[in-house]
């Protein structure tokens, strides 16, 4: 009796470390690491054609998508062990800001909005114009896209992401309803439940966070399924956020002082969904 092909299925979550985790599995693996992604940002590939990019790379160890949900496919001929950092939401959406701000395009919308905010206050004083053309802080950045709900952007970023992108089903994604849609208190709900039994799903589960501490348990892991993987310490890749290296304390300390106590309350009602699944991820690797 043939045994299946074990290969690592990597579940690359932006701004949660899976460009590091790209660099150490191409390390390993070299020309054997695929990294694959469909035509647009909306386009997903469900169980079913993730095992057909499988089997048409019969010599890759390792696959890497950020076009693919949980769960894992099941089959008879290919074991996909799953890899997937998960990160505390609100560090999450602050270093999504980080990233956006390279973004001229993004930076001159907020600020265009930011100066509109101004002149329809009659604040035009030279200190106030002058403001507008610096890069826009973090608080000003949530306040922006809470205020434009029709885009889905506080939805689909600020409100319990990683619950939604991890609670799929075989063959689709998850369910999820806006509470309060159409203005700036919209909250996301995703199934909480499943995006849990998805995880406990995923062998190789690691924190961005403590991201050494939990990517050096892979080896032992994945000798389990008859692969070999080594863990290198590399330079971490794409930092958005010069702070960090600091402890997760005294970087929620610092997003908390960044954002008005509005944005800051509800940031963290916006994201209990994905509060509880990042506890719950903890205990899972305590």
């Amino acid at each position: 009796m043939n045994s299946k092909r074990s290969v690592i299925v990597h579940y690359h979550t932006f701004k949660n470390s899976g460009t590091s985790f790209d660099e150490l599995l191409t390390a390993n693996y070299k020309e054997d690491h695929l990294c694959f992604d469909g035509p647009f940002p909306y386009t997903m590939f469900n169980q079913q054609e993730l095992l057909k990019v499988i089997r048409r790379n019969p010599t890759k160890i390792a696959f890497s998508s950020h076009s693919i949900r949980l769960p894992v496919p099941t089959d008879l001929d290919v074991n996909a062990v799953a890899a997937l950092f998960i990160r505390h939401p609100i560090l999450r959406i602050r270093s999504v800001y980080g990233f956006e701000m390279r973004s001229e395009g993004m930076k001159a919308k907020l600020q265009t909005a930011v100066k509109s905010k101004l002149f329809m206050r009659k604040k035009i004083a030279q200190e106030d114009t002058a403001k507008t053309d610096k890069q826009p802080t973090f608080d000003e950045w949530v306040t922006y896209l809470r205020g434009h709900t029709a885009s889905n952007l506080n939805a689909g970023l600020l409100s319990n992401s990683q619950t939604h992108m991890f609670c799929g089903v075989y063959g689709s994604v998850g369910i999820a309803k806006t509470f309060s849609a159409g203005g700036p208190k919209a909250v996301r709900l995703s199934d909480l439940d499943q995006a849990k039994r998805n995880l406990l799903a995923v062998p190789l589960l690691a924190r961005t966070e403590t991201f050494e501490q939990d990517v050096k348990r892979f080896p032992e892991i994945l000798a389990r399924y008859g692969i070999e993987f080594n863990y290198q310490d590399l330079p971490a890749a794409n930092v958005s956020n010069p702070k960090a290296h600091r402890s997760v304390k005294d970087r929620l300390l610092h997003a908390e002082g960044e954002l008005s106590e509005d944005n800051w309350s509800w940031l963290n009602n916006a994201n209990a969904q994905d509060l509880d699944l990042y506890d719950f991820s903890n205990e899972l690797l305590s």
